[in-house]
């Protein structure tokens, strides 16, 4: 279970880095190509079609969640009844849940031609409605699939989802570069997006119904399942919501009350914060299966605490060394991809991504909620963080600028940290000091110790590139070394060893 959890974070973060590159490569390719006009129409029918993602309310994860735990509390032929009765009701509550989101495109649809009118040619217009019908079918295929992804998650299936969706990427950056190189229009790319969407919901489904042959029927239908999955379902929505504002609040601010180019300047904040907080969320559903199956065994506290501490340690190995990677040579970086200008851009990131850091050490508590059907409460607590960090934003902003709203988006957080802790200690009884000390213990001193000494000796090279390259070398060298040699626990070390062992006995078995 182990290496296939392995092989599954693997192929995650290798699909994060596809998608960065390719988001990066299709961008500038697209826009260049297209033309602003024709690049920018689809743009604005896309914005809108990214809203209607609210209407999903999470029920992939909620599949997850409810067949996990039926697998680990339930056996012979009740659970497999309970089974086919928790995919059925959540595959139609899916059903429902996309003939919503396909209304809501329609009324759309429907009002396009009122709302564009003065922006918008006749011609434009009908061009945009066909271009919002293939991205409305688009994200229906695509929201059915992660109901697939979530059973087979529930099954301990971590590679296989993560797996398409990694060929997904690579094909389709090929695909738009051919086909938007030979007829330049930009209803193409949706046709693209959805067929390649509704060849990987066939894909997944024929793999999920040869693998473990669910049953889908109205007749199992359950009520009981039905009302039990309503909070989580909120939660999500509400978790969902309080995302788009964090995303969107400071940047809309900025807008009114500064210049464009400090507009820019924190789209800048946005995307490292973005792309720090898609690698620390990676390893929060690959562990629920077994969340799960701890919880089912009824662990005290004690023992569920202790099963967190490796997933913990794997999020600060990987977020720790992206924070003081970025503290060392963060400027550089800044430097040599968006210009020297915009360098001021690391002091404010790095304001907001410590207590990111911080609070994604112990994000894969969120399992736990899942699995004890708690995130409401979590939900709730972002919802007040949120509120929060839009007051303070407005009344920050007017003393301090752009330092002001990422002052007031590290407060909400640290204000989250505190509260949902505090939950964590006193409802689920997880021994959170313990379980930050221990996530914290070897890895994060030699992090700061390695940060440290490259910041200082990578501002020697004059070449923001050549001390990008070196420097970020430098830093893993010292980091991941001091780390091998000194900050591994006794597990650790012995799953390190055994795997050179393994290594090694293949090597000669193959000479």
């Amino acid at each position: 279970m182990h290496k296939k959890r392995s092989v599954g974070l693997i192929i995650s973060y290798a699909n994060i880095i596809v998608n960065m590159v390719s988001g990066l490569v299709l961008s500038a390719f697209l826009l260049r190509v297209l033309g602003d006009v024709e690049f920018g129409l689809y743009q604005s029918v896309s914005s809108f079609i990214s809203y209607l993602v609210l209407l999903e309310f999470g029920t992939g994860t909620v599949m997850t969640r409810n067949i996990s735990v039926c697998l680990n509390t339930e056996h012979g032929a009740r659970r497999e009844e309970l089974l086919n009765r928790h995919y059925s009701t959540i595959w139609t509550i899916s059903l429902i849940l996309s003939c919503a989101i396909l209304l809501a495109g329609l009324i759309f649809y429907w009002s396009f031609d009122r709302i564009y009118v003065n922006t918008m040619t006749l011609e434009q217009v009908l061009y945009a409605k066909r271009i919002l019908l293939l991205l409305l079918g688009h994200l229906v295929m695509k929201y059915l699939t992660q109901n697939i992804n979530g059973y087979l998650l529930a099954q301990q299936e971590y590679a296989f989802a993560k797996f398409v969706l990694l060929i997904h990427g690579l094909i389709r950056t090929v695909l738009l570069i051919v086909v938007i190189s030979l007829c330049k229009y930009a209803i193409l790319i949706a046709v693209v997006d959805l067929v390649l969407t509704t060849i990987v919901f066939f894909i997944s489904l024929m793999y999920c119904k040869r693998g473990y042959s669910p049953v889908f029927s109205l007749r199992f239908f359950d009520r009981t399942i039905f009302k039990s999955s309503v909070p989580m379902c909120v939660a999500l929505l509400l978790q969902a919501l309080t995302n788009q504002a964090n995303n969107n609040v400071d940047k809309f601010i900025i807008s009114f009350t500064m210049s464009m180019e400090s507009v820019a300047l924190y789209s800048i904040v946005q995307y490292v914060f973005t792309m720090f907080s898609s690698v620390a969320t990676v390893p929060i559903g690959m562990y629920l299966p077994e969340i799960s199956k701890t919880i089912a065994e009824r662990s005290d506290a004690v023992n569920l605490t202790e099963s967190l501490i490796r997933p913990c340690r794997l999020t600060v190995t990987i977020c720790g060394s992206l924070l003081f990677g970025f503290i060392a040579v963060g400027r550089q970086f800044i430097s040599t991809f968006y210009g020297a200008a915009k360098v001021e851009a690391w002091n404010y990131t790095l304001i907001i991504l410590v207590p990111v850091f911080i609070n994604m050490t112990d994000a894969v508590v969120i399992s736990v909620l899942d699995v004890a059907n708690k995130r409401l409460a979590r939900s709730l607590v972002l919802l007040g963080a949120t509120v929060a960090n839009i007051i303070l934003t407005i009344l920050l902003m007017r003393i301090w600028g752009i330092y002001g709203a990422v002052i007031a988006t590290a407060f909400s957080l640290v204000l989250e940290i505190i509260i949902m802790n505090l939950y964590y200690q006193r409802v689920l009884k997880i021994q959170v000091l313990y379980l930050f000390r221990e996530a914290y213990r070897g890895l994060l001193p030699f992090q700061f110790i390695a940060g440290t000494a490259v910041f200082f000796l990578a501002k020697l090279i004059t070449s923001p590139l050549l001390s990008l390259l070196i420097g970020g070398v430098l830093y893993l060298v010292l980091s991941l070394g001091m780390i091998g040699l000194f900050g591994l626990n006794e597990q650790e070390t012995n799953r390190i060893k055994g795997m050179i062992r393994k290594f090694t006995s293949r090597k000669k078995n193959s000479v």
